[in-house]
Order: C-alpha cells, then structure tokens, then sequence
C-alpha cells in the first residue's frame, strides 16, 4: 500500500477592514497603521480559528461523496484552512494522496484550487467584536485573481529563504520615483523568480503598504514609459517577435512586458529594437504582460476607492513624460512604419531568429504590415527619415494590429 503524502499549497490573502462606523469605505490591511494592524491581525486570526471548526465539520461531511479522478486519482483528501506565515495570512490547501505527485498532477490541483477560489471559498466576510460605541469590525478576506499558489518550496523561494537563491542586496524601496521605479521592478522580478502573477501581487502588496501617493506616482511613470515606447519601429520587432500579428492591445502588452525586463533593456531596445535578440526570453516567452500596467492603479483603487487616471491632471502626466524621456535615447528610424519588404534590412537579427526566407517572402506577397489608409501610418512615413524608402509602408489600425 502506497504512503500518504500530504502536500500544501499556499496563497495569500488580501484582507479589507470594515468599521461598523464607516461601513461603505474599505480599508485593506496594509494600509493600517503599524499598532494597529498587529491588533487587527490577531482578531481576524482568532476569526478564523473560530470559522475553521465549520469548515472541518463540511469536510467531514461530504468527504466520503468526493471524487478526485478528475483532478488526479491519487488524491485521497483535500482540506482548506488559513495560516499566519511570516506574519501574514495564507489561504491553505491541505492534499493527502496515495503517492507523490508529479508536475502535471501539481499543476492540475493548482487549477481545481484556483476553481475552489473562484467559486466562493476565497470570499467571505468574518465578525470580530470589540469594545466601544461600535458593534465591531467586519472583515472582508478574499482571494486576488493575480495571486499565485504556491507550494512549500516556491513558497520559500517567494519570501527569499531557499538556500542558493540570489538575495536581494538592494535596499526595500519605500518610495516611488522616476529613480527607485526600476529597482522597484527588478526586486518584484527577483522575489518572484520571473513569474509574473507572482509579480503583480508582490508589487501590489508593497504599493499598498506605502500609500496612495506612491501607488500614484508608480501608475504615472509606469504609463509615461508604456507611452514613450508607442513607436513603429518597436512595434515591427513586436510583430516579428509574436509571429501571429500584434494588434494594439497586444502591443501595449508587449511595452508592459518589456518595461519588466528592466532598465537597460528597455533603453537599448528604443535605441535599436534589433537589440531584442539578444534576449533570451523573446525566444522562450510570449513577450506580453498584460496585468504589469495595473499595479499602481490597482493598489490606488484600493486605497483611496479612486480611479488612478482620475487623479492625475494632464499637465502633471506630460511634465512626467518629459522627465522620463531625458534618458532616452532614440533610434534614428524607431518612428517609422517598416513594411515586410523593408524589416529584413531594419531588423536583420529578429527577422532571422523569426522567419525563415521562404516565410518572409509569403509576407511580402501576402500585403502589407500597416493599414495604408490610417492618417497616423502616413503621417509616420512623411514624418520620420528613413535612408532606403520604397513603398510606404502605416500605423496603427494595419492588418498587424
């Protein structure tokens, strides 16, 4: 008879107070005053302990009617509960199973626990009493779509405990501008080992804890770098790159995705998008981080219950652009709309990693890369020097996009 093996998968869990006083505004935990929140923690663990008899019982009860087959017949039992790890909680999902699981099976307990999330587990409300006018606090936890779970050992590697993980040396950045952002990403980056969900969340969490105005400032310089890099040249790598079209919304991703990948890349692809070959990623990844450019906005949302776009005046954004493009450095034809006959000559390395001869020539013969017919595309061609013009080749709105 095979062993038990119990495996854990852990998740964090954003938390809101609610004061009975003030019961239309949330307030997420992080955002508590230190002495506070350390109050605050201990009630919603006790909360917690006092929910966990119910949630036993349930289990007990529907334990004999489950059926894991379609998620991996070795598990024998799955069981939920909340820890205090590091002094923060964690959604817990306790498997025992006949065995242990390989990659794949992991991978499919992470969805049906992801599922779990979904359907409501992640959702609830508990009732902590306290003393004075009020009758209490409710506190709201619940279950963020862009945290990971985590086992054990990712878990660890995540709060940078696992023996032979690179630390991070840098000092915790407790303030956003144009200076820290970069060293902002980079540690998010390196606690995560890449992942970007983990990302997000890692962001989001410390933008909560340093406040509104600094969730702000990280939105604004986040979008003046996605703006500063709207350009043609960058996006005909972003085409080559993702082999099946870059629409708008794609390429926006793709920005986002290359703001991630840090400082010096970022610069040296407007300088020369060509530079992105020798990015190992662009070979391995998708290129798109779609959920990178709602940090700020995210956290702001929370924090204050405001838009982030609201409330930064327009003026205040174009003084930030301005700023952050003292660094810059473009490349001469980075405006320019290259079409497919012309992109080989422009991005000699990219087209090569991407297509083949045979497969280029089918593009050319195929149409163009850009709509011909948009204003923005023509503007472009006349706009933007270029040393080898042949047919004018457009912008946003093409069939690319």
């Amino acid at each position: 008879m095979s062993k038990t093996v119990e495996l854990k998968l852990y998740s964090p869990i954003q938390i809101d107070i609610i004061d009975r006083d003030r019961s239309d505004h949330a307030v997420p935990l992080q955002a508590v005053s230190g002495e506070r929140a350390g109050e605050y923690l201990g009630r919603i663990m006790n909360a917690f302990r006092e929910i966990q008899p119910q949630e036993d019982a349930r289990n007990a009860f529907i334990a004999p009617e489950q059926d894991w087959s379609e998620v991996c017949e070795k598990i024998v039992s799955l069981t939920r509960a909340v820890e205090l790890i590091g002094g923060k909680p964690y959604g817990v999902f306790t498997c025992q199973s006949s065995g242990k699981l390989n990659a794949e099976e992991v991978a499919d307990l992470k969805w049906h626990c992801r599922d779990q999330w979904e359907e409501g587990w992640g959702e609830g409300y508990a009732h902590c009493p306290r003393e004075g006018v009020s009758s209490g606090l409710y506190i709201h936890f619940w279950q963020d779509d862009a945290a990971p779970l985590l086992t054990k050992d990712e878990l660890e590697a995540v709060r940078r405990e696992e023996p032979g993980r690179p630390v991070i040396t840098e000092k915790p950045v407790t303030a956003v501008t144009p200076d820290t952002f970069w060293p902002l990403l980079a540690q998010a980056k390196a606690a995560c080992d890449g992942n970007q969900r983990a990302a997000v969340y890692w962001l989001t969490e410390r933008l909560l804890a340093m406040g509104p105005e600094q969730a702000l400032n990280f939105h604004s310089i986040m979008h003046g770098y996605m703006e500063l890099a709207d350009k043609y040249g960058l996006w005909n790598a972003a085409i080559l790159i993702h082999e099946n079209g870059c629409y708008a919304d794609g390429f926006e991703d793709f920005r986002a995705w290359l703001i991630f990948q840090g400082r010096e890349t970022y610069l040296a692809a407007l300088k020369d998008p060509d530079s992105l070959a020798d990015v190992p990623t662009c070979a391995e990844d998708n290129c798109r981080f779609a959920d990178l450019p709602y940090a700020g906005s995210m956290a702001y949302a929370r924090l204050t219950d405001r838009m982030a776009h609201d409330d930064i005046p327009p003026a205040d954004h174009q003084q930030m652009v301005a700023e952050l493009e003292k660094d810059i450095e473009y490349g001469a034809e980075i405006g320019y709309p290259h079409e497919w006959s012309e992109v080989a000559a422009y991005l000699p390395r990219l087209t090569a990693q991407h297509l083949t001869p045979e497969e280029l020539r089918a593009c050319i013969c195929r149409g163009h890369m850009w709509n011909h017919d948009d204003p923005a595309i023509q503007q472009a061609w006349a706009v933007t020097p270029k040393k080898k013009k042949t047919r004018s080749g457009k912008k946003k709105g093409g069939e690319s996009r």
